[in-house]
């Protein structure tokens, strides 16, 4: 039995090893040759999530925790109007996209039983290409395969942009991420160390210029004093949920069946839960002596993708919620977190839904 991996992306170095566990061949598929991302992005693991990956990386893994997230809106700066924190445990795991994305390839480099090949995705040989295996994960946005098949969508444009940069600033405690629902968009603070923190800001409205964003940025930045900021990376921000998840031999997989807002920092959270389950369906296939084929992706779809649709669109509607409480000027905001945030119940279910997602 063989599988292939099509796209050059965490995603799939992330499953080419957890087949690799399974003792199963794999071909990765990749436009060009897959090396090490360079991107500024930051990770945020729940502590779940965090743990799976550690033990996929045999414990290589060394992010930076943080014990609180304190959410913050343009009219309450100075005081929080909630907080989330786990008693003796950790809230998030951050760790830099690029380090995660380097431990997992140099693992994969070293696999006998994992082959990289280079080849142009978007052409229409590749659907040729894969016809010889049985089963085939696309993680690809664009390529031939996902615009052929995996069109179908339902779509959201948020028409914002999402600006990421890194911030070097004076050493401090720094164990708490922070949210600013700002009237111009959602703004992170994810700490990466004590001298280093991740930027994440959610533009509302089209494309700027690297100078406006830092200008904002520092008009709301009353955490952090700046001695240097890094390139800022920028991309659309939309809600897209896949209608179906496959076709013929082949999974959609990753960002392709799931995009959602980046407020709440679950988008690649989702994606290891998914991996988990496609992970669990394949070792009980490989217990009952059954084909690891097409039917391993007819089963995650059954069991994913309605819980998928349903988490993503929880997530827009804290999205939604914020910006109309932004154009109320936070007036609907501060009385409801007012008695939330004395809520232990609420936070509790919170905290489970952000580390465990709906797959209870």
């Amino acid at each position: 039995m063989k599988i292939c991996l099509i796209g050059q992306n965490l995603t799939n170095l992330i499953l080419a090893r957890v087949f690799e566990e399974k003792k199963l061949n794999v071909d990765i598929y990749s436009n060009k040759k897959i090396q090490n991302n360079k991107s500024n992005r930051t990770i945020a693991l729940s502590s779940e999530n965090f743990d799976y990956l550690n033990f996929l990386a045999k414990s290589s893994i060394i992010p930076w925790k943080s014990k609180e997230i304190k959410i913050f809106t343009e009219k309450s700066q100075s005081k929080e109007i909630i907080n989330f924190k786990k008693k003796n445990k950790e809230v998030f795991n951050l760790i830099p996209y690029s380090k995660l994305n380097e431990i997992f390839l140099k693992k994969i480099k070293k696999s006998k039983i994992i082959k990289l090949h280079h080849l142009d995705t978007s052409s229409p040989s590749m659907q040729k290409k894969i016809k010889k295996y049985d089963l085939v994960i696309n993680s690809e946005n664009k390529n031939f395969i996902s615009n052929k098949f995996f069109s179908n969508k339902t779509q959201k444009n948020y028409r914002s942009r999402a600006y990421t940069f890194l911030i070097n600033h004076q050493r401090k405690d720094n164990n708490i991420a922070i949210q600013v629902f700002t009237k111009l968009g959602p703004l992170a603070f994810l700490p990466l160390s004590n001298t280093k923190t991740s930027i994440v800001f959610s533009y509302k409205g089209g494309e700027i210029d690297d100078k406006t964003i830092i200008d904002i940025f520092k008009k709301y930045n009353t955490f952090y004093s700046l001695i240097k900021i890094s390139k800022i990376e920028k991309f659309s921000l939309t809600f897209e949920m896949l209608r179906n998840y496959t076709h013929n031999n082949i999974l959609a997989f990753g960002d392709l069946i799931h995009r959602i807002h980046p407020l709440a920092g679950q988008g690649f959270n989702m994606t290891i839960r998914d991996i988990k389950i496609v992970s669990k369906i394949v070792n009980e296939k490989i217990s009952l002596g059954l084909p690891i084929d097409i039917s391993v992706a007819d089963e995650f779809q059954k069991s994913t993708k309605h819980l998928n649709y349903l988490y993503g669109k929880a997530i827009d509607g804290i999205y939604e919620f914020f910006r109309l409480d932004s154009n109320l000027n936070n007036s609907i905001s501060k009385p409801v977190f007012r008695i939330l945030n004395k809520n232990s119940i609420f936070k509790k279910y919170t905290n489970i839904l952000s580390d465990r997602g709906l797959n209870l």
